[in-house]
């Protein structure tokens, strides 16, 4: 786990701008940097080292030709065997790290050894003597990969905050994705909030070669594919099991201490007991974050701690200054993010951080296993022919039902969606909490509106919801890879990260996902209950209770912090100011209107947040020296 940085140009000094993007990510890696410069190609890398403690597993790393280079951000548990596979091909290794295998497994197989990695990554490979530059990253986009190009010259970095080290103060703002933001809190599909700066995509491959000073770029790509088939024979539970046990086995490799955290909920508790069994020379490291002495979880941590006799710690989160919290997740994620369930992860993973380099979490279930509460509203759907139309009034109509106060208006709505429009069209309505489509038109000016797309955003969304599968489940299962992608990946790696933290996932292992698929939909979805294996393997371990208590993601009582007398004040002074992007955008009266009565405040919560970091992100980056 590291920060990677470097450019690729004949326009500018590298040297002392590689110092600046080094210096920016040192949070990533503390524990080595060092800087590559040759012919106007430049490296940084900033090492958090996990496997290979040695100085000369540091990076950016030689081949023995000295030919090629590589910066390497991520980890590759299975370069054990893979090393193996090589030596026995007659390559020879000076370290003990998977950098060098990750090298020389793709000076020998090319771009395919990729996909032989049980990992995640984001790779830079060079090749001096052709003067051409790799970069890839992993399937689910685990690890990031972001960028500056033009045709002379490509600037890259592990976050956003490298690059601007170099390029301001020529940014700019990207109003045609704003609207994802608005409407979700995060962006997708390689934008991110400036127009000058884009991300690699899960799975993309990038090649970077030299012609006469112009710089050419070749993409390939694979993405990952959940496939469902009603032909499917039931699969073994007991074959789940193993399958998820060889996973976490995978994420034991490390040369440093590692621990748990145990959130209570179904997949962490699942995730815990299972390792336990797998490492019983070994008492467990756990931890768990929650809101006070009444949170359920945390009996339901404390119940599987027992169970296993891990070493457990229980970490309480305080209510946060909004003064204070808004500029901290922007110096993290550098733009306009709104999940602010990245409050606590980002607490949780500083706390942790004083105890271990490694933590395993349960990310990923729910993607693998349709474990969102939605899921049972496609598995309905798939049973009722879809309509297929763009228009998207019937949408608008539909989530002014589902803002009523009347819960048999809110059922209706679905059932009218269900009936009626395509699935597409349902997939967009889940999507209700931010500035969705009915709340853009109401709230935004004209002007704002029109700047931001109109309609676009969901017409984007709607042909990639209808391009990811072949029916309504499928679709559903590939397009919420999105979500995972874009938001929760994008927020356990900036904040994990911030704290030198790297987190390991067994449930998103490419094994592990491979044997999943494809699978009987009747045995993922149901009308009753949704994560129907890993409910199965509860009961194995004896959690059952765990998986009868309701869903709760890791999300802070928003509600609590947003009504304070300290946001009331911040959110009237966002309405009040004139110059913002904000005022562009809005119509500030109407805003104002939302703070009179806390019952709009926190039914608005979402909406309010999303503006509250959009307002101090657009200040500090285009207003400041004004």
């Amino acid at each position: 786990m590291c920060g990677i940085s470097g450019i690729f140009s004949s326009q500018r000094q590298i040297e002392e701008s590689l110092k600046k993007m080094s210096l920016s990510l040192s949070h990533r890696g503390p524990d080595h940097s060092a800087i590559y410069i040759g012919n106007n190609f430049g490296i940084a890398h900033n090492r958090l080292s996990i496997i290979d403690l040695s100085d000369q597993a540091n990076q950016p790393m030689a081949d023995n030709s000295e030919r090629y280079l590589i910066s390497f951000n991520g980890e590759i548990f299975n370069f054990k065997e893979l090393r193996n596979d090589l030596t026995n091909i007659g390559c020879h290794f000076k370290t003990q790290s998977d950098t060098e295998v990750l090298l020389e497994g793709y000076l020998k197989n090319g771009e395919d050894f990729f996909n032989k990695i049980r990992g995640f990554f984001a790779i830079c490979i060079y090749d001096k003597k052709e003067d051409v530059a790799i970069f890839s990253r992993d399937i689910f986009g685990k690890k990031p990969l972001y960028y500056h190009a033009n045709k002379e010259e490509f600037i890259f970095g592990s976050e956003i905050k490298s690059i601007l080290e170099i390029i301001k103060p020529d940014i700019s703002v990207d109003f045609s994705s704003l609207s994802h933001f608005l409407w979700k809190g995060y962006y997708v599909d390689g934008d991110t909030a400036y127009s000058e700066i884009k991300s690699l995509l899960p799975g993309e491959t990038l090649k970077i070669s030299r012609s006469q000073d112009k710089l050419n770029m070749e993409r390939s790509s694979k993405k990952i594919k959940l496939t469902l088939s009603k032909k499917e024979p039931k699969k073994d539970i007991k074959d789940i099991e193993e399958s998820l046990k060889n996973s976490i086995r995978y994420r034991f490799i490390s040369d440093v201490p590692f621990s748990f955290l145990l959130s209570g909920g179904i997949d962490s508790s699942l995730i815990t007991t299972m390792a336990s069994g797998l490492n019983k020379e070994k008492r467990l490291e756990s931890h768990f974050l929650g809101y006070g002495a009444d949170d359920p979880f945390k009996d339901h941590a404390e119940f599987v701690s027992k169970n296993i006799n891990s070493i457990h710690t229980n970490h309480e989160m305080k209510l946060p200054n909004f003064e204070e919290i808004v500029p901290l997740m922007l110096s993290i994620f550098d733009e306009p993010f709104g999940d602010y369930s990245a409050i606590p992860s980002h607490e949780i993973y500083k706390k942790v951080s004083k105890f271990n380099k490694v933590v395993i979490s349960g990310d990923g279930a729910d993607e693998m296993f349709a474990g969102y509460k939605d899921s049972r509203l496609f598995y309905l759907k798939s049973f009722i022919p879809s309509f297929n139309f763009k228009n998207l009034k019937f949408l608008s109509i539909c989530y002014r039902l589902l803002d009523s106060k009347y819960y048999f208006l809110r059922i209706l709505s679905y059932a009218l969606l269900i009936l009626f429009s395509n699935d597409g069209i349902l997939s967009m309505a889940t999507y209700k909490g931010g500035w969705n489509l009915h709340y853009r038109k109401k709230y935004m000016t004209s002007e704002g509106y029109k700047l931001i797309g109109e309609e676009k955003t969901e017409l984007r969304e709607l042909m990639s919801f209808n391009k990811s599968g072949r029916d309504s489940l499928e679709r559903y299962l590939n397009y919420d890879l999105k979500r995972l992608s874009f938001d929760f990946l994008v927020k356990v790696d900036r904040t994990s990260m911030k704290n030198s933290l790297e987190v390991r996932s067994p449930f998103l292992d490419k094994k592990f996902v491979e044997s999943l698929f494809p699978v009987n939909p009747n045995h993922l979805f149901s009308f009753l209950t949704n994560k129907k294996r890993l409910k199965e393997l509860l009961g194995k371990y004896g959690l059952q209770k765990i998986g009868r208590t309701s869903k709760q993601g890791f999300t802070p009582p928003l509600e609590k912090w947003i009504t304070s007398s300290e946001s009331k004040k911040f959110l009237m002074k966002i309405f009040e100011d004139q110059d913002s992007i904000i005022s562009k955008l809005f119509k500030l009266d109407e805003l104002k209107k939302i703070l009179l009565k806390d019952k709009s405040i926190i039914k608005n919560k979402a909406r309010l947040w999303f503006l509250m970091i959009l307002y101090v992100w657009h200040k500090e980056n285009f207003l400041k020296s004004s």
